[in-house]
């Protein structure tokens, strides 16, 4: 092919479609670093009110049920808003998305960080909720794509190690810096952090419409056998969540830890979890 046409095109279902070149090498590899590094801060936005749920409940002064209500909230949310987001934003190219994505991300971060009042930082939570629903509809499709077939098993690999981070380091470090200072600085140093990955995708990643990414559609789908990690996954998360809520509450009222040793403790047993 000549350095003229920089784009292939190949015919699906008797249609033509546009295939664009992937990006240089080192801009694949700092954006899937940014989709990393954007998992592993959504999720860590996801569970860190359980290592602050005391702080945050004597600050604003609700119950502590109150308090985890906003891990609930958000994670029924992502649960329910996912397909339906997805399915609206289906032909809008994936570095708009994103890029959206993470722009709510830094607004709900520091709108939550700002928040005077309870409700106002459950709404906050909740725009966190949406974004990060769609963020993992779209994240593993963009990232594999810029990839060829042969390593995507070890993109999707690395993705999912970053997203598993967030509990082993993200909560507790947030917990640990709650403690120090107040509540309201480790989700702002979210909203910081959120802003770096929202500068490097939306510099680094090119802009193409889903059906032309390489990793468009599967080569054998299998509707019964993903219906079926489905569940599996949706059960194993309830579990696992509905207990790690107050997980921090748990060891200080019931084991008898100091506040300053409920995040090691929390990253301990988390920790162990992890590598299985």
């Amino acid at each position: 092919m000549d350095s003229v046409t920089e784009q292939l095109q190949q015919v699906r279902t008797g249609n033509y479609r546009t295939i664009t070149r992937r990006p240089a090498a080192w801009h694949r590899l700092a954006v899937l670093g940014a989709l990393m590094l954007a998992a592993l801060t959504f999720n860590t936005a996801e569970n860190l009110p359980v290592g602050l749920l005391k702080l945050i409940s004597e600050d604003l002064r609700v119950s502590l049920s109150a308090i985890g209500l906003l891990v609930t909230g958000y994670g029924v949310t992502v649960a329910i808003a996912s397909v339906p987001i997805a399915h609206v934003v289906r032909a809008v190219p994936r570095r708009h998305v994103l890029t959206g994505l993470l722009t709510a991300l830094v607004m709900s971060s520091l709108v939550a960080a700002l928040a005077p009042s309870y409700w106002l930082l459950l709404v906050a939570r909740l725009l966190t909720a949406l974004a990060q629903a769609l963020f993992w509809a779209v994240m593993g499709p963009v990232a594999v794509g810029l990839f060829a077939p042969k390593i995507r098993g070890r993109v999707i690999g690395a993705l999912s190690v970053a997203g598993s981070l967030a509990l082993v380091f993200g909560v507790p470090a947030g917990t640990w810096l709650g403690q120090q200072s107040s509540w309201q600085v480790p989700i702002a140093m979210l909203a910081a952090l959120g802003l770096v990955y929202l500068v490097t995708i939306a510099v680094l990643l090119p802009t193409s419409r889903p059906e032309e990414e390489p990793a468009a559609y599967a080569t054998s789908p299998d509707a019964w056998r993903f219906g079926t990690v489905l569940a599996a996954g949706a059960l194993s998360a309830t579990g696992a969540f509905t207990g790690y809520t107050y997980i921090v509450t748990f060891l200080g009222d019931v084991s008898g830890f100091s506040p300053t040793r409920s995040a090691p403790c929390s990253w301990f047993s988390v920790s162990r979890a992890w590598p299985g």
